[in-house]
């Protein structure tokens, strides 16, 4: 069996040395690459046969790998060599740009190491393919082997990975699936929850919050936010506890729920130096005018700096955001900042 430009085809091969070759992913690099220098078409096909010569020798040795003897007291397959041959031959074929082909030789690759019941490196496998379906455009064939990947981490104890893996597939859908990416970010949280990673446990909160957003499911951000600044309340993170109020704020003003926004804003005093943060101004004011019902000075607050730096899902919410108009005309009493404008226009 030889690989002839990039299929693989009956014919026998008296090549099956017991010396593994060296350098095929070099070789294969340095060949593929200089192809675009040459005009010539038989210096075009050199290089070609070049190439697949080494392709050749990887698949010949996996072969060599499945093979059993009896003289050689093998009585069943080499599955660990097998499997290091399919991975030679899958970055051999990424080397040459034959990226459908390189995702094949990791997927037998996780065969094989499955075969081993070797888990970890059957996981890395499926994450190399679904790094290849990313780039060939195939974000369903991402999303699964990179959830095939996470599994097998998990199962092989590597929590930490499994996670990460979970965060790299949540962020393959973000744009095409949001709902999909809730569901990974929510599985790859409850994992490291489970093992008390904080920090990762903070990243996927935060993943969640913009997905959350960006589909307008206000109550469920609410919730994320919350839990955030809870586990920086712990840890006294002033800084960031300041932050995620200011956002959880912004949420439920958009609700329309300024009695929500003040009792938030209460529970992040809990935070020592909190109160006498310019957050804390910040979310003081935006209550206070929102609910005088000024929304001339309410887009003139949501103009601030501060606000102006954070992520692009609470700039586009901040587009939305509108103080409720007062009855009964244009009081000012109780308007710190001047009477009633009127201007409803969106921020630009």
């Amino acid at each position: 069996m030889i690989f002839v430009y990039g299929r693989l085809t009956d014919q026998s091969e008296p090549w099956c040395g017991e010396a593994r070759p060296s350098g095929l992913e070099q070789s294969v690099e340095f060949i593929a690459g200089t192809a675009s220098d040459v005009s010539h078409p038989d210096e075009i096909m050199t290089r070609t046969m070049k190439l697949n010569k080494i392709l050749e020798t990887a698949v010949s040795c996996l072969i060599q790998g499945l093979k059993t003897s009896i003289l050689k007291m093998k009585l069943k397959a080499d599955y660990d060599s097998a499997a290091m041959e399919y991975e030679r031959a899958a970055v051999c074929y990424k080397n040459a740009n034959e990226l459908q082909m390189s995702r094949d030789m990791y997927l037998k690759a996780a065969q094989m190491h499955t075969a081993n019941r070797n888990l970890f490196h059957c996981a890395k496998c499926n994450e190399n393919a679904a790094m290849i379906s990313k780039e060939i455009g195939d974000s369903d064939g991402s999303v699964k082997y990179m959830e095939l990947a996470a599994d097998g981490y998990a199962e092989s104890g590597s929590s930490d990975t499994s996670a990460m893996a979970l965060s790299k597939a949540a962020a393959f859908l973000e744009t095409c699936d949001p709902d999909k990416a809730i569901q990974i970010c929510n599985k790859g949280l409850t994992m490291v929850q489970q093992t008390d990673r904080s920090r990762m446990a903070g990243e996927f909160l935060n993943r969640l919050t913009r997905l959350y957003l960006k589909l307008e499911r206000y109550s469920d951000a609410i919730d994320a936010i919350d839990s955030e600044i809870e586990k920086y309340i712990e840890v006294k993170e002033t800084g960031r506890v300041g932050q995620l109020t200011l956002a959880l704020v912004l949420v439920q003003l958009a609700r329309g729920d300024s009695i929500a926004a003040s009792k938030s804003f209460q529970n992040s005093l809990k935070c020592d130096e909190f109160e006498f943060s310019e957050e804390a101004r910040v979310c003081s004011s935006l209550i206070t005018v929102y609910e005088s019902g000024d929304n001339s000075a309410f887009q003139q607050l949501l103009q601030r700096p501060i606000l102006r730096t954070m992520d692009n899902e609470y700039l586009r919410l901040m587009k939305k955001l509108k103080a409720p108009e007062v009855e009964g005309g244009t009081g000012a009493e109780g308007n710190a900042d001047g009477e009633l404008a009127g201007d409803d226009e969106d921020l630009k």
